[in-house]
């Protein structure tokens, strides 16, 4: 059974995907990168991390993997550099050692299966594996907020229905082990959302998402919210984000392994 990527592919969940970046998303793994390195981006989703890293090995390239034509044709956008391919992250449709980098973000929480997915780019990777994740039992906002908490316990409840881990980033280390590789380093990525600005962005992201992306449908289909409960939810974000000195942060723990290759 296929996996059920629980945000979808909505102007919503993409504009927010859109916002990330190499060095807000993958500071970790910058200092690694050498200008002629091959890059593998799995699960590259809008791409902006993805054009970033073509500007980041400007004498390597770039490959953008996704399970679906229109994303990875978002990913390498007009003359960005990067090489579309659409592929699924247990079957990468490429040659052991192949790539001098293996990078995945926000990718195994969607994913059955993510001990796979691991072993797959580590198949691949020449010299470094680099997958991040955050923990969506440790995100934090404040004020508290009932709408934002039935919000959380939707999408935990939604998560387990397709037997999916939201929260696998405290996991990762063990998981690199699992697959392999012992020879890692920890890191932590922190977002925080604390100016009007972003906390407008942010909450307005998750409210259209609540009303029209995957998260919505399902809800619907199984049965832990109606749609009037979801515009309750979807206006609860926007009130929340009104507050003065509303924050949410989001962490996330990132994985940086070395294989034997120099």
């Amino acid at each position: 059974m296929a996996d059920t990527y629980i945000h979808g592919h909505d102007d919503s969940v993409l504009a927010s995907h859109r916002w990330r970046s190499a060095s807000n998303s993958a500071p970790y793994l910058l200092a690694s990168l050498r200008a002629s390195d091959r890059i593998l981006d799995v699960g590259a989703g809008a791409g902006t991390i993805t054009r970033d890293f073509v500007q980041l090995v400007p004498e390597g390239s770039v490959v953008a993997v996704d399970r679906t034509t229109a994303i990875v044709n978002e990913a390498a956008g007009h003359d960005s550099g990067v090489i579309g391919v659409v592929a699924d992250a247990y079957q990468l449709p490429f040659a052991s050692r192949s790539f001098d980098i293996v990078h995945a973000h926000q990718v195994l929480q969607h994913l059955r299966y993510p001990a796979r997915a691991v072993s797959e780019m580590a198949r691949v990777a020449r010299r470094h594996v680099a997958f991040a994740d955050a923990d969506y039992d440790k995100m934090l906002w404040w004020p508290t907020s009932p709408m934002l908490t039935q919000w959380m316990a939707i999408y935990q409840q939604i998560a387990s229905n397709n037997h999916v881990n939201p929260n696998i980033g405290r996991q990762l280390s063990e998981l690199a082990i699992e697959c392999g590789l012992p020879k890692h380093s920890v890191h932590t990525i922190c977002w925080t959302y604390a100016t009007p600005e972003l906390l407008q962005w942010w909450a307005s992201s998750w409210a259209d998402r609540v009303l029209y992306s995957t998260y919505a449908s399902e809800a619907l289909r199984l049965k832990l919210a109606n749609e009037a409960e979801l515009s309750e939810i979807a206006h609860g974000w926007r009130t929340w984000a009104n507050t003065p000195g509303a924050v949410f942060v989001i962490t996330s723990i990132a994985i940086l392994a070395d294989l034997d290759a120099t």
